[in-house]
């Protein structure tokens, strides 16, 4: 074993590091396109191992999320839960000199290390988080009716989308469920309807729409937060579960909003879509879609037996 540590320490000093790998793994070949999804698995995990404050915030909020979890139980005793507490308390410090220092989650974090100090300095006076439960006023078919009438239309009014709509549907992708609370999600929008083509034109996907393309969306997760390699599909699985919130959102406003795949991606349509929105590279672009005012419906297509 010190042998064959010795040489890993010589082969990572002399060796550029995509070569050792290459050599630690035994020299496996890998077909050409399946390579594009392992550079950008490997390129996003090795983010997520170094030291940023993106990861701060993401990390703060799960560890938020965990102490906020034992805060609620009416079983909760002192003592629970203390490592995530020093975790959780650690992060806040160093986000304190961050921009993040006014975000609401930075804020409600230190709420809930007030609250957890609370319970170990006075449990005997300590209650249980409880809120009431938050009742619906909007009926199941009235829900479900709008869940039928979502349509990809592909075709627009030469109407555009005002910048206020716009952030209004941004507004509802923090409100999906999303794992361990670490709102990972971005939207980056392409809203003049030129910039927005040219967008388009990144995607194998963007194919049979009018040539008038009023906004481009691209669901972005930022991946620093998801530490664990278990945790590879999480980015995709938060930001869909947002998405559909917009897309629902937007029907009501009379907008129809298209997903395109992102998964046919080649190089050079990565940097030019991020090169046109600026998209940090510690976002991964999870699919893109255009969002406008539809011209005419779409038919519905006919869909599946639920348990089939």
């Amino acid at each position: 074993m010190p042998v064959k540590n010795s040489i890993k320490k010589i082969l990572l000093k002399i060796l550029p590091y995509k070569f050792y790998k290459l050599i630690a793994n035994g020299f496996i070949i890998v077909p050409k396109y399946y390579r594009t999804i392992i550079n950008d698995a490997e390129l996003y995990f090795d983010l997520a191992l170094k030291e940023h404050e993106n990861k701060d915030i993401m990390l703060m909020r799960k560890y938020g999320h965990i102490l906020d979890k034992g805060l609620h139980r009416r079983d909760i005793a002192p003592g629970h839960s203390r490592n995530y507490y020093i975790l959780l308390k650690q992060t806040v410090e160093r986000l304190s000199s961050s921009r993040f220092v006014s975000d609401p989650t930075y804020l409600w974090a230190c709420d809930k290390l007030a609250k957890y100090e609370k319970l170990q300095q006075e449990p005997s006076t300590f209650t249980s988080l409880e809120s009431e439960i938050q009742e619906s006023n909007i009926s199941y078919d009235t829900l479900f009716d709008l869940i039928k009438s979502r349509r990809s239309n592909r075709f627009f009014l030469k109407k555009e989308i005002s910048d206020e709509i716009v952030d209004k549907l941004k507004v509802t992708v923090n409100w999906a469920s999303n794992s361990c609370n670490k709102q990972p999600i971005r939207l980056f929008v392409a809203n003049d309807p030129e910039l927005a083509k040219e967008c388009l034109t990144c995607c194998k996907g963007g194919t049979g729409f009018s040539d008038f393309i009023p906004s481009f969306w691209v669901f972005a997760a930022n991946v620093r937060g998801y530490v664990w390699p278990s945790e590879i599909y999480l980015p995709a699985i938060d930001t869909s579960l947002g998405a559909q919130n917009v897309f629902l959102a937007a029907q009501t406003l009379g907008i129809s909003g298209t997903i395109l795949s992102w998964a046919q991606k080649d190089y050079a349509e990565e940097i030019k879509l991020r090169n046109l929105l600026n998209i940090p590279e510690d976002y991964t672009i999870i699919f893109c879609a255009v969002i406008g005012y539809p011209e005419y419906g779409y038919m519905t297509p006919e869909r599946k037996f639920v348990n089939n």
